[in-house]
């Protein structure tokens, strides 16, 4: 049987095992793939296992997307860029890391036809997940883009045209195409949470709320009134683990078997 897994340091809330053992079983694989929680100084053992075949891939996330980076031969360009590693890959020899929570979020925009070419966008937050939806959003050909931040002296690093604000200095802002919730303000069980205050609700066409529990968060609902096209972050969870498979596998998969585990995941979260 082959085996994946799951990096973090806390993995009680994870749909990962879930997503990646329906994909095992929509492609008929004799695989299995675990949540393996470890603490900062037991990395280095673990991705040794990987070296060793334990495992043929895992999956990082919070707070080892940077960390990880140490130990590995090579980087891809994509996961170089943003700075972060969420999928590793043994081959040839070498770990290989790469960032598949980039194309999570790529697709989440295609399937929703969201277009923010030349467009102004609103990122809330700049923890680790800001840093792939950052890079799409440049890469998708974005005018300006601002990020809302709690820090005096945020380091995120960004272009000459984009801005660091601060959440007071929302309301300000004119002619938002999208706004991307990147917080954890809002997720289960703090539900009734919303990261904008009613004051800094400003208008935009469309909202992307990486937050998946619950399926409408606050924010979304309270556009959802203004008729602004909303969308949660279920997709993108959904759409990186199938790029860390193609990752993985060496193989790509087509849209059929993303609707059926978005499906499946939604009947089982959603119910």
């Amino acid at each position: 049987m082959k085996k994946y897994g799951l990096l973090g340091e806390k993995l009680g809330h994870s749909f990962s095992k879930e997503i990646h053992e329906i994909f095992f079983g929509l492609t008929n694989r004799d695989a299995k793939y675990d949540l393996i929680e470890k603490e900062i100084s037991e990395i280095s053992a673990l991705l040794d296992e990987v070296r060793e075949g334990k495992y043929l891939g895992i999956n990082v996330t919070i707070p080892y997307k940077v960390e990880v980076m140490k130990y590995l031969d090579e980087i891809s360009p994509i996961a170089k860029k943003i700075g972060a590693v969420n999928t590793i890959k043994f081959e040839n020899g070498k770990l290989i890391g790469d960032n598949s929570d980039y194309f999570g979020f790529l697709r989440t925009l295609e399937l929703n036809d969201i277009d923010v070419n030349e467009k102004k966008v609103l990122v809330l937050g700049t923890g680790g997940a800001s840093k792939a939806i950052y890079n799409v959003l440049i890469d998708k050909g974005a005018d300006i883009i601002y990020l809302a931040t709690i820090l005096d002296n945020d380091t995120f690093k960004i272009r000459e045209e984009d801005r660091l604000i601060r959440y007071s200095g929302i309301r300000n802002l004119r002619d938002i195409e999208l706004i991307v919730n990147c917080t954890p303000v809002g997720m289960f069980p703090q539900v009734d949470a919303c990261p904008l205050e009613d004051v800094n609700i400003i208008n935009t066409n469309a909202v992307v709320d990486i937050v998946y529990n619950p399926e409408e968060t606050v924010l979304m609902k309270k556009y959802k009134l203004r008729n602004t096209k909303t969308a949660n972050g279920l997709m993108m969870l959904i759409s990186q683990a199938i790029k860390s498979e193609e990752i993985w596998n060496g193989e790509e998969y087509d849209k059929e078997i993303l609707d059926t585990i978005y499906k499946k995941l939604s009947e089982k979260l959603y119910k």
